[in-house]
């Protein structure tokens, strides 16, 4: 269960509440070292043909946590309650919202991204590359699963261009899924498929106005709190994303 998508308990004591944060800290902090200690690393890499920065490994072994939790939530609720334990995964569910102001005078995440398009598609690999559908019908979860695949009823995972829609975040390279939920989430289970990210947008301009200490975006300007962190694990991907651009790194 993804709790960090709901309101804490009013009930928890602030003693309670002192101890999770601290915890949650170090456990962004150690992260972060372990995300140093890799660029550290490949900085003593002879750069070949082929190469891909050890930084993106690093980056969808943080975000697998949330991708399992999406593609398996299924097996557990039909999750179609009022309040969804699971909203529909967008590229700033995990971060915050696209209307929160992140600079003193006013631009938000949505002027950040939306300006920032990328004109080119780039072809995105369900083995490799990190992306996160959400899975949300039963029966077509089912399907997918039982159908789609060498041998199998509908044939090998291949792109369907009228329904498959992807977003990639540059330079993290982390994919957001719009259509096609769930045949991806199949793809993803039987490691098989590529397809075209339309959407590719460059997250570097979030950079001049936020960061986060783990607990909390802020404002760069003043220090000033813009949302709670709702996840640990991309809030360290956040700032690896940071770390990429000092270091010309991209997917």
């Amino acid at each position: 269960m993804l709790g960090w998508f709901k309101k804490r308990k009013s009930d928890k004591s602030n003693e309670q509440s002192l101890c999770y944060l601290e915890s949650q800290k170090k456990q962004y902090e150690r992260m972060l070292r372990l995300a140093n200690s890799i660029f550290k690393k490949a900085d003593t890499h002879q750069i070949k043909d082929g190469y891909k920065h050890p930084i993106l490994g690093f980056v969808k072994l943080l975000g697998m946590k949330l991708q399992t939790a999406y593609i398996t939530n299924l097996l557990y609720d039909d999750d179609h309650s009022e309040l969804k334990e699971y909203p529909s995964i967008t590229p700033w569910l995990p971060f915050f919202g696209l209307s929160e102001k992140v600079s003193l005078d006013g631009k938000t995440m949505y002027d950040m991204i939306y300006h920032k398009k990328e004109n080119r598609n780039v072809e995105v690999d369900l083995i490799k590359d990190l992306v996160l559908p959400w899975p949300w019908n039963v029966s077509r979860y089912l399907d997918s699963i039982s159908s789609i695949g060498e041998s199998k009823p509908w044939g090998k995972w291949c792109e369907d261009t009228l329904n498959h829609r992807v977003n990639m975040l540059l330079p993290m390279g982390i994919c957001f899924v719009e259509g096609g939920n769930h045949s991806i989430t199949s793809g993803i289970i039987h490691g098989e498929g590529t397809l075209i990210a339309k959407n590719v947008y460059d997250f570097s301009g979030v950079y001049k106005y936020v960061y986060t200490d783990g607990l909390q975006y802020k404002r760069v300007e003043d220090d000033s709190v813009i949302s709670n962190v709702v996840n640990i694990e991309f809030a360290v991907i956040f700032e690896i994303g940071r770390m990429m651009l000092e270091r010309g790194v991209s997917r």
